[in-house]
């Protein structure tokens, strides 16, 4: 059986559909996750528009940034997609939506493999 479902973020728990509520979406106990920095291994690496044009993954050190399209996105400065974030990270499409902006660094990555890899590293670089 197939799953269903638009193929935009908000099919997946934990996503906002309005964009608001970055605060509450970060949880209780009065931490904002929207604050916090995430260390990450991307997804389906080998369906985005980097590894499709040239066959590879970025290389460690290569600075990337967190994007909403369909779904998060971890992505070049030039816009190319390079993975998805997974669905754990769904909160971020509410920071995203209320002005935080995410930069970050590759710090390891295969492309050799019969998966590609790659794993980033993110913190928060501006916010409302």
């Amino acid at each position: 059986m197939g799953s269903s479902g638009s193929g935009r973020i908000s099919d997946y728990p934990g996503s906002s559909g309005t964009g608001s509520g970055a605060s509450t979406g970060g949880g209780g106990g009065g931490s904002d996750r929207c604050a916090q920095a995430i260390a990450v291994a991307l997804e389906d690496i080998e369906h985005c528009d980097f590894h499709k044009a040239g066959g590879t993954v970025p290389a460690p050190g290569q600075q990337l940034r967190i994007a909403l399209k369909k779904r998060i996105v971890a992505e070049t400065d030039a816009g190319i997609t390079v993975g998805n974030l997974p669905t754990a990270y769904n909160y971020l499409a509410a920071c995203l939506k209320d002005g935080w902006t995410y930069a970050g660094t590759v710090t390891a990555s295969n492309g050799s493999g019969a998966i590609a890899t790659v794993s980033a590293d993110f913190a928060p670089s501006s916010h409302p």
